[in-house]
């Protein structure tokens, strides 16, 4: 029983259960919770593509069209992240042999998914049965109340942002009856979508269909998103534990022969939680370079598009304020991205500083042996990546910023 886990992270645990990610739940919700969210993310595409054919000579909704299969695409890459990763999972694989091949793949991602959910999960909690001194309990329970409180804050921002967003189409409704006019005001939707049909006659329909699109869309976000930012948090007490305490056992050397023993023993017990640090990183960056190299590359192209869609539109706070909410709610994801990439970096960090400070000449052979290992294996930071290409950091934020505004102002630039 993931007893720790449950303990601190319950909240996580209520958000994957819902998108049927939680590897521990019911066998039948995992199966279909996931793949009824993935097809109705993927059924927007058509209808979207319909739009863009018939209004390809209309530049503003162009921009609009693009946007939204980014947005699209965001949605399904966090739901489907890896699902190419099929060699890793060894279970169930001869009984898919006979299937369709969207659903092999589905399947298979999410099996894929489940075993890394899983580990992540299982090693969590095998740390809090390893770090079970008063200090390294502490240090996992401070950490611990700090993912707890930005899982909270984080949904009820992301939330509250998409209550906003969907109530912006019903305004013309409440101003038609609060201050009618001789006809109805024009109508919108928050996703704008071609049906070809009376859009007016089948608002309620159509508007609840959007709705279902957002809210699932928001769902797996804040799910998936504070799932790693936890498991990334988690990384940082690792390692905020194993420097403080490396610190603590060098600092301590004495100079007769039995003190040089215990110091040893501790050094190595220090290396083999080291160890435990770099294994867990391992799996949690295998589990979200993909779909961390996404959000690199559709933060850059939202920042464009909806850029230049919100220039079309100045005078229209409504519309103003859709797609405003659009870039800030991509823009907070990438940097909660790359700042808990930052943080797990500057953690990691520490465990070569605090070897790097340590007097080596007062140890004895095998002690300095140790120390030339920590300080070789630490001496690169320990980190997240997206794709193995860029590494998520404060700096890969400001790069993609930079970048979405330069194609933003070339986009603009052609409208002129």
């Amino acid at each position: 029983m993931l007893t720790h886990v449950l303990r601190e992270h319950n909240l996580n645990k209520i958000l994957l259960s819902y998108l049927g990610l939680w590897p521990f739940q019911n066998e039948l919700a995992r199966s279909l919770l996931p793949i009824s969210y993935l097809v109705l993310q993927m059924t927007c595409y058509p209808l979207v593509i319909i739009m863009l054919y018939d209004h390809w000579e209309n530049s503003r909704l162009v921009f609009e069209c693009c946007s939204q299969i980014v947005l699209l695409t965001t949605f399904v890459a966090k739901l489907t992240n890896d699902f190419w990763n099929h060699d890793k999972v060894c279970a169930r694989k001869k009984s898919l042999a006979y299937l369709d091949f969207l659903i092999i793949i589905t399947i298979r991602f999410f099996l894929f998914f489940f075993c890394q959910i899983r580990q992540l999960c299982e090693a969590m909690e095998k740390h809090w049965s390893t770090f079970t001194s008063e200090f390294e309990t502490r240090v996992l329970k401070d950490y611990s109340l700090i993912s707890r409180k930005f899982t909270i804050l984080y949904s009820i921002i992301m939330f509250s942002m998409i209550a906003i967003f969907l109530m912006v189409p019903l305004t013309p409704i409440l101003l038609d009856i609060i201050r009618p006019l001789n006809e109805s005001r024009p109508r919108f939707f928050a996703v704008s979508i071609e049906w070809r049909i009376d859009k007016d006659k089948y608002f309620v329909p159509i508007f609840c269909y959007n709705m279902s699109i957002i809210v699932t869309g928001t769902i797996i976000m804040v799910g998936i998103d504070t799932m790693h930012v936890t498991c990334t948090v988690h990384a940082c007490s690792l390692f905020s534990i194993i420097s403080q305490q490396l610190e603590k056992v060098i600092s301590e050397l004495g100079i007769d022969k039995l003190s040089e023993q215990v110091t040893y023993q501790e050094y190595v017990i220090c290396l083999r939680k080291y160890q435990l640090a770099l294994e867990f990183v391992d799996v949690l960056n295998s589990m979200y370079r993909t779909v961390a190299l996404i959000m690199l590359l559709m933060t850059g192209a939202i920042i464009s598009l909806v850029g230049v869609r919100i220039v079309y539109v100045l005078n229209q706070l409504e519309e103003v304020m859709r797609f405003g909410l659009v870039i800030i709610g991509m823009l907070m994801q990438l940097l909660i991205l790359c700042y808990s990439g930052q943080k797990l970096m500057d953690e990691s960090q520490n465990v070569f500083y605090r070897a790097y400070a340590a007097k080596w000449y007062k140890f004895s052979p095998r002690l300095k042996s140790l120390l030339i290992i920590t300080l070789y294996r630490s001496f690169i930071p320990c980190g997240l990546t997206a794709g193995n290409i860029f590494s998520l950091s404060m700096a890969t934020y400001a790069t993609v910023v930079r970048t979405g505004i330069s194609y933003f102002t070339t986009f603009l630039s052609l409208k002129d």
